[in-house]
This record gives structure tokens, sequence and C-alpha cells, in this order.
């Protein structure tokens, strides 16, 4: 019998579900990995941007000696029983997430249109308690510096209506324009921080920036 042959609607709604969310990821994995080693040198030559790539295992071996000394410690909790078992999940050794220190993994300098930025792609490492599966855990981000009001705005995703914060009438015009790329952002009066997802890829990138000199202009 052929299975595929009798897949109704629900299968093949399910498989195309599947194969968007799988593309994408895949397509932000692959556009991310291009910009790092193809595209970034060509930004850094048309804009006289600077970037700063640590080496080294990013904190790994820190992180495993950590684990090592967290399970040593969690088998002498054990042995003491009941008690240990208690005093070890009120300590945290027990039934929470092991994490590693953030540490920069990509750093790009430079300035936007006059406004100076710093864009980063920060990285850890991550184990659950419950199982020895480590993960890498990672953020990007870029702030542009610049004078902003303090604001903490972030619209929905279909609606484009305000979640969180105030922000002026324009200002929120813009945030809905772009709430397909950008879910909002954040100021503090000196910049203005826009975060980018796990990885620094050329496009968000450039139209973070475009984002933060658009309410630059409105807030004027």
């Amino acid at each position: 019998m052929d299975v595929i042959a009798s897949w109704d609607w629900r299968a093949w709604s399910l498989l195309a579900v599947l194969a968007v969310v799988l593309g994408r990821y895949l397509w932000r994995w692959l556009s991310a990995l291009v910009f790092r080693h193809l595209l970034l040198g060509g930004l850094l030559r048309r804009y006289g941007w600077q970037v700063d790539a640590p080496g080294g295992d990013h904190g790994r071996a820190e992180f495993h000696a950590k684990e090592k000394a967290r399970r040593r410690e969690a088998w002498q909790l054990l042995r003491q029983g009941r008690r240990g078992i208690r005093d070890g999940y009120r300590s945290g050794v027990f039934g929470r997430t092991q994490a590693g220190a953030w540490r920069p993994a990509l750093t790009i300098r430079g300035a936007w249109h006059g406004q100076p930025f710093e864009a980063t792609e920060i990285r850890r490492y991550e184990l659950a308690s419950e199982g020895s599966h480590q993960n890498v855990r990672r953020r990007a981000a870029v702030r542009v510096e610049g004078h902003y009001p303090v604001m903490n705005v972030r619209v929905g995703l279909l609606t484009g209506r305000r979640k969180r914060g105030s922000a002026p009438a324009p200002v929120l015009a813009a945030a809905r324009a772009r709430r397909w790329s950008f879910r909002g952002f954040t100021t503090d009066g000196a910049g203005m921080t826009v975060e980018l997802g796990p990885r620094l890829r050329r496009g968000p990138l450039l139209k973070a920036l475009e984002y933060a000199r658009d309410v630059s202009a409105r807030l004027e």
C-alpha cells in the first residue's frame, strides 16, 4: 500500500508547516554563516567598520570544569540521602539549568549615517540538570548611540497593537511598519537597542540600523 497516497489534507498541511519551519531555521543558519565568512569583509571595507572576533573555545573549557565540579557536589549530596537532595534543590545543584557566562563571539563597531553603533553576537553553554545534552545559546543585538527618550516598545506581530511601553505616535507607526522584522526596541536615553535573533546577519543588521535612524528622525 502506498503510504503517501493515503495521506489526507491534514497530513499534507502538517508536512507543509514542518517544511516552512525547518526551511526558516536552515535559511537563518546559512545566512549567518555566509555573512560571517563571505559578506562581512565587504561591509567592513565599504563602510569602514571594525570587527572583533575573539578566538578560543568561548568558555567551553571553563563551563566543562564548572559542570564537573557540580556533578561531584551532586554525588556528595546524593550520598547524604533525602536531606542532601533537599539542600541540592535549594542551592540549585539539582533541578536547574546550568549555564556558563555570556561571552562575545562577534562584535562589529562603526557608524551608520553618522550614528555610532555596536552590534554584538554573544553565546554561552547550557546543560539541563536532568540530562547530559549540551546546548549553545546565542543572542545578537545592535545598539545605536543617540539621544532617545527612555522607551521599551513591543508590538503584536499580526495586529501591530502596542503590547508594552509607550512612545510618540510617529515612533509607534515605525514600530508597526517593521513588526515583521523586529517586535520592538528599547532605549535608555543614550542609545537604542534592537534584538536581532540568535545570530548576526547582514539583512537584519542593516534593517535595524535604518530602523534606529528612522526613529531618531521621527523624534526630531
